[in-house]
């Protein structure tokens, strides 16, 4: 009987040791992969943080992240978020030694009872390694995992070291970390977290995106309540703070989507290189500080003036009628109900853009129903559109505000004021535009871009009209044309022909030289004209002219030099900008001449430093010289002409010197202006994406030129004016009309001014007599000599 007792006692013995050595075992063995050096592992998974991006006057503009986050000391959590915490989701924290056994077990009655994981048992220091070091998923070998990294984060951390390491980590819906998400919400540091904001971050914990307050303020406040019934259940705080939490009005930050909108471009071109150069990883986890070369008030007054611009001439081509009409009738809960259902997205903020649905029009002025609140929009501001749905080729002016609009039409309007007295707010009509553009402005010595802006709205469009748009320049091509007749030997008063003219394409069609007949743009024609006056008035045929006698090879040729590189085709038809080119490219060539003959590649990015501080790359303008300082003097001059007489007349509003070249493609299809100062050169370029007419008259100078306006005000009001300089080997002579230097018998009204290439300037063949009874002889300057380069 003793020896059947001994043998029972040696199986269970037997089986119960090598049942705890294979638990043992598995355990040293799933211990194996786990973290060897904790300490070193968290510290690396803390490091991962965002790329953050500067204008060049150090504002924080934009992060690179996979989750927004910004670490904070453990004294920087106020006490009753922590006591939140502890008592929503760890109530024995301080005392248990990283599981909670009790715990454990009620889930596990839980679990068992539904058939599956429904419960969890998990403790922050648990939840903590989870969160580090080991992925969600409810498995039982990742549970285990779980549990033995818990043991010896107790071992290695002290409780307040855990519970920093939760506190920069746990995601809550908008960021990882509670100072980032405080800052995101509530637009406040974690240390100023009131009760009830530390309790509404607490309540997201179990479901983020369910509870988050943007989403489902509701259930937000539910979660935030739970929390703090909690929290006075475990005497954390008394009845009063408790009831005095639950009354305060949670306040969340307003998203500034303007700012943002203003510079994304801008800033997606940035981060597509730094993707290409430092890789995902690094991009997005490396903690880079990039320093870029844009400069924040002339992004925002860029923006600004491209939605101005392209809003007015939305206005020109017309208004194309309601978004929708509801039928008017008796019926008016229907009608209400409809009403209501449209405006109910409103967000009534001056400024904003609603949709509103006209319901009454009294002599000049039509009452529009934004959802339960009204505005009015008088005749005076919808007179200014004009009528798109008039079905005649191009919009007419509205005749009368019955015209435009009838009760039931559903209408996008923007808030303009608001009078508290009579609660009305003051509208105008406004339409989505059609047609988008872009601005380009660098500093042309430096090569370093300030603003860049590559489209109407980025939300609509990713599409960078600046970078990646090619579209014909027109006649803004016009500068490198006669800047390669000036470095081929023509001065500025060399004449040229502007007259009807037949030219051959070279191209054969139905077995003959195809015939061109170009015209000016309005069809005037000038005859005999000087090289200046001909790029002053941007005469296309007199353009033609000149290319064809330098031939379109060495425009091509000379174009490269500049950095036009867009497939050009050799013909004359080129003088008109007929081939496609980037904004970008066209203000990298006008910079040439705006910086004395030098290139400078345009720079985006001036430094990158890693999150210790150490600089990985600095940004060193590379100055290139392209043609000579006296041929960039001579364009510059000619443009500034342009300005002061020709088709860039509107940018005389800027109230300085400036220089400047329209370009306007056939039929009104693209608009171009681009304009500098010494200090600050800036392209602009507006069109459909899909090329169709803007519309009658719908020029560079109209539709292009306005915009250069509105930014080059704002950009230089703190900027000094200054002159172009004008280099050593320029000299000025008085010539006449017709191209000889001038005499003193000329009339005084024939004679102008002008400069030329020391060497080139037409020299007298006679000296007059007492009583200028002889005709003056001169070498009338026309360039009949086969022009050098």
């Amino acid at each position: 009987m003793l020896s059947i007792f001994r043998w029972i006692f040696w199986v269970i013995f037997s089986f119960s040791f090598f049942a705890a050595a294979g638990v043992g075992t598995f355990l040293y063995e799933l211990s194996k992969s786990l973290p060897k050096n904790i300490e070193a592992e968290l510290q690396k998974r803390n490091e991962i943080l965002p790329t953050v991006l500067y204008d060049r006057e150090g504002n924080q503009i934009e992060e690179f992240h996979i989750q927004r986050r910004i670490p904070v000391s453990y004294e920087r959590f106020p006490p009753h978020l922590i006591q939140a915490l502890i008592a929503s989701e760890d109530t024995r924290f301080f005392s248990h030694i990283g599981i909670d056994p009790f715990r454990m077990f009620k889930a596990f009655l839980v679990n068992v009872e539904e058939g599956g994981f429904v419960q969890g048992a998990s403790t922050l220091t648990q939840q903590t390694a989870r969160e580090f070091l080991l992925t969600k998923e409810k498995q039982l070998i990742r549970k285990l995992r779980e549990i033995l990294l818990a043991f010896r984060m107790e071992l290695q951390f002290s409780k307040t070291e855990i519970l920093e390491l939760y506190l920069n980590k746990v995601f809550l819906g908008n960021a990882e970390g509670v100072e980032a998400s405080a800052q995101g919400y509530f637009g406040i540091h974690a240390h100023e977290l009131s009760l009830a904001q530390s309790a509404m971050l607490i309540g997201l914990l179990p479901a983020p995106s369910r509870y988050g307050p943007n989403n489902n303020p509701e259930l937000a406040l539910i979660q935030r309540d739970r929390v703090l019934k909690r929290m006075l259940d475990e005497h954390f705080i008394t009845v009063e703070e408790y009831l005095n939490a639950k009354e305060e009005e949670i306040k969340l930050i307003e998203i500034d989507d303007f700012a943002s909108e203003g510079t994304a471009h801008y800033v997606e071109h940035v981060r597509r290189d730094l993707l290409k150069r430092y890789g995902m990883e690094n991009l997005y986890q490396g903690g880079l500080r990039v320093t870029m070369a844009m400069d924040l008030d002339y992004q925002m007054f860029a923006h600004e003036a491209l939605q101005k611009g392209i809003l007015e001439l939305t206005k020109r081509q017309g208004f194309r009628g309601p978004l929708k009409e509801l039928e008017w009738s008796d019926n008016s809960t229907l009608l209400q109900e409809q009403t209501d259902e449209i405006t109910s997205q409103n967000r009534l903020v001056l400024g904003n853009n609603v949709i509103g649905v006209v319901q009454t029009i009294e002599g000049d002025e039509v009452s529009v129903d934004l959802g339960g609140v009204f505005g009015t929009l008088n005749w005076d501001r919808l007179k200014s559109w004009q009528n798109a749905m008039s079905g005649k080729e191009y919009p007419i002016p509205f005749k009368s505000i019955d015209e435009a609009l009838k009760p039931g039409d559903v209408i996008p309007v923007k808030l303009m004021d608001y009078d508290p007295q009579d609660q009305l707010f003051r509208l105008n009509l406004y339409q989505e535009p059609q047609v988008n553009g872009a601005v380009l402005g660098m500093q042309p010595e430096t090569g370093q871009v300030l603003a860049m802006i590559g489209g109407y709205e980025y939300e609509d469009s990713e599409f960078n009209r600046a970078i990646q748009a090619k579209r014909q320049p027109g006649s803004a091509f016009k500068p490198l044309v006669y800047a390669s007749a000036v470095d081929a030997g023509y001065t500025l008063s060399s004449v040229l022909v502007d007259s009807p003219r037949a030219f051959r394409t070279g191209q054969i069609k139905l077995g003959e030289d195809e015939i061109w007949l170009p015209k000016n743009y309005g069809d005037k024609l000038m005859g005999n004209v000087s090289l200046r006056t001909a790029l002053v008035k941007s005469l296309n045929l007199a353009t033609i002219g000149l290319i064809e006698d330098l031939g379109p090879k060495r425009v091509i040729e000379y174009s490269r030099k500049l950095g036009i590189s867009s497939q050009m085709r050799e013909n004359l038809t080129i003088a008109l900008g007929s081939f496609s080119a980037t904004l970008q490219e066209m203000v990298n060539a006008f910079a040439i001449f705006a910086n004395q003959g030098n290139r400078t590649e345009p720079i985006y990015v001036l430094e990158v430093s890693d999150q210790s501080g150490r600089i990985l790359e600095s940004s060193q303008t590379q100055t290139t010289n392209i043609i000579s300082k006296e041929t960039a003097f001579l364009i510059s001059d000619v443009l500034q002409d342009v300005v002061r007489r020709g088709t860039g007349w509107r940018a005389r509003a800027l109230g300085r010197p400036s220089a400047g070249k329209t370009g306007t493609t056939n039929d009104n299809l693209d608009a171009w202006y681009i304009g500098f100062i010494p200090q600050l050169l800036t392209g602009v370029y507006v069109g459909f994406d899909q090329p169709r007419s803007m519309g009658l008259h719908e020029s560079g100078s109209r539709a292009a030129a306005p915009v250069w306006v509105e930014f080059m005000k704002n950009a230089v009001a703190n900027l000094p004016t200054q002159q172009f300089p004008q280099p050593p080997g320029i000299v000025s002579v008085k010539i006449h009309q017709s191209g000889r230097r001038a005499g003193p018998c000329d009339l005084q009204d024939e004679i102008q001014e002008e400069h030329y290439k020391t060497g080139t300037e037409p020299q007298l063949d006679m000296l007059l007599n007492p009583n200028c009874s002889d005709t003056i002889t001169e070498s009338a300057d026309t360039n009949e000599k086969e022009p050098e380069l």
